[in-house]
């Protein structure tokens, strides 16, 4: 399959942690590479990095060696069981957590230089730090997971609020996880677009919802791509669907 010379760049963030935000990112990235993407995900949360673990890998080189060596991030790119490449970050390094403007500016010129993938997901932080809303501010879209908790939903209106009176971003989408059906995702979205739209004077964009499944954490426990482990399962649907939404809403 012939891949575009510039990749498409989507965040993947939310504004509070505990959403399933990581799990979300590495199986959608599974999914978009099971529907013949070429797939790169970035584990922009520096100073907690998670999806090097939740895969059951032990990266020789990370986003450190970058920041504080000599190396291109193409150079840290690590293939994946789930059929996409991942630039790994480190855990519990503080230096990572605390980096300076130029180093952070550093990372988003060098992931703009990356070519020969379809997609880019950056895995952020949680909240509305600087390093999270410059990682979110270099995608061309935004993806936000909310779950059924209200501090959820209040936490990603804030991140919404800050991108559109600082920035002037005006697109998001969401994806409702860890729900009972189709008919609470779409109430829980429901409940932070009417929020946007009374406030902000903008809407947002559903992207769909992910169940509540007993197979998420067997597969988190396994270190597997849940997609793949139960190929069967409602989340897998879920994750098709969405994937294939992902790319209709970015026609429009």
């Amino acid at each position: 399959m012939k891949t575009k010379s510039k990749p498409l760049i989507f965040s993947v963030t939310s504004g509070k942690g505990g959403v399933g935000k990581s799990f979300l990112t590495t199986n959608l990235a599974t999914t978009l590479a099971n529907q013949g993407k070429k797939v790169l995900v970035a584990d922009c949360d520096l100073g907690l990095a998670n999806i090097d673990i939740m895969l059951g890998i032990n990266p020789t080189l990370t986003l450190k060696d970058v920041v504080f060596g000599t190396l291109h991030l193409r150079d840290v790119i690590t293939t994946t069981k789930g059929g996409f490449d991942l630039i790994p970050a480190s855990s519990g390094v503080r230096e990572m957590a605390q980096l300076l403007f130029e180093k952070i500016q550093m990372i988003k010129d060098m992931l703009l230089e990356i070519e020969g993938y379809d997609i880019i997901l950056l895995d952020t932080g949680a909240g509305i730090s600087e390093v999270v809303l410059q990682f979110n501010l270099l995608a061309g879209q935004n993806i936000i997971v909310i779950n059924r908790e209200l501090t959820s939903l209040t936490d990603a209106y804030a991140m919404v609020k800050v991108m559109y009176q600082v920035f002037g971003r005006k697109t998001f989408s969401i994806i409702t996880n860890n729900i009972k059906d189709e008919k609470e995702g779409s109430n829980i979205f429901k409940n932070i677009d009417t929020i946007s739209q009374r406030f902000l004077g903008f809407p947002l964009h559903y992207l769909g919802h992910v169940v509540t499944d007993d197979v998420v954490a067997k597969a988190i426990l396994k270190q597997e791509m849940a997609v793949l482990a139960f190929p069967h399962s409602h989340i897998t649907t879920n994750f098709s669907q969405i994937g294939k939404a992902i790319f209709d809403w970015q026609k429009h």
